[in-house]
């Protein structure tokens, strides 16, 4: 299982994203805290470590063990990092009812909002080790069901644009057989937002009986693919503001897309030159099949 390292300064705006990320991984009584916090960041900023404890129906000691249990130096830190983010906490979104141009563009103004504040529990030496993993592998199989199915193909096709291959069979049964032909020395990514989808965790522990490294792509530190897993990347914690759809997949396609990028720089590759030369190159070829209707 990988630990996740703890920030002492999450990235401005991401403190609620990082506490929402760890939650699973504290015990019930500091659970209640750490959605406290979470879900009313403004208001718990300018309580005081008995206030909180009241309405987390706790303890002082227990707050305060929370704010260390995430990783914060103690209760005044993370106020003083609450207080820092609150300017650009994105706001709630109101109702998507009426005309689109009363809602819309703000819609997809909080998205971004949201999506930058997604990557404050990601480990950036992790993310480096899995770079160097996948550089070194000699096999790469994506494992991805479900909403995290679209990320598992975008790696799977980003590393094959710079020579890397990957495989990223669709079907569950052909995870699983090819998961346990992976040996020591392949790597195994397996993505899933929540980290407890079942048919991706069984050829997850297919690949580890295998000896394979096993590499978790989660919105949670803690995790049933994480106890599985070599190493995880955290990012994009499912929220419950937004249904898990915008800080969970849309975190996972920008961390999937990292890391092809990262890839094909330790290739010494350039990745936006590479794919489009070799669309270029099939679209022209005499023997391509020819689209019924204009490519758009």
């Amino acid at each position: 299982m990988n630990a996740a390292r703890p920030p002492l300064a999450p990235p401005p705006g991401s403190t609620v994203s990082y506490i929402h990320a760890h939650i699973p991984a504290l015990i019930p009584s500091e659970q209640r805290v750490a959605r406290a916090f979470a879900e009313r960041p403004a208001e718990m900023a300018l309580l005081s470590v008995a206030e909180v404890a009241e309405r987390a129906d706790t303890s002082p000691s227990t707050v305060i063990r929370t704010c260390q249990s995430l990783g914060f130096k103690g209760f005044q830190h993370l106020r003083l990092l609450l207080m820092r983010d609150a300017e650009s906490r994105s706001a709630e979104i109101g109702e998507s009812t009426g005309p689109s141009a009363s809602w819309l563009p703000e819609y997809f103004q909080l998205t971004s909002s949201e999506l930058q504040n997604a990557f404050g529990a990601l480990d950036y030496a992790a993310f480096d080790e899995v770079v160097r993993q996948i550089v070194s592998a000699k096999r790469v199989l994506a494992l991805g069901n479900g909403a995290s199915a679209p990320a598992a193909s975008i790696i799977a096709l980003g590393l094959i644009s710079t020579g890397k291959g990957c495989e990223a069979p669709v079907d569950a049964v052909a995870q699983q057989l090819t998961a346990a032909t992976l040996t020591d020395g392949d790597v195994c990514l397996a993505l899933s937002s929540t980290g407890s989808n079942q048919v991706t965790l069984q050829a997850a522990q297919a690949a580890a009986d295998t000896d394979a490294t096993v590499i978790g792509i989660a919105g949670y530190a803690r995790s049933p693919l994480d106890e599985i897993s070599t190493v995880t990347l955290v990012a994009g914690a499912p929220s419950p503001r937004w249904g898990g759809v915008i800080s969970g997949n849309l975190a996972q396609i920008l961390l999937a897309n990292a890391l092809v990028r990262a890839v094909a720089g330790a290739l010494g590759g350039r990745l936006g030159d590479s794919m489009l030369d070799r669309v270029a190159a099939i679209l022209e070829s005499p023997s391509a099949p020819r689209p019924t209707t204009p490519l758009r």
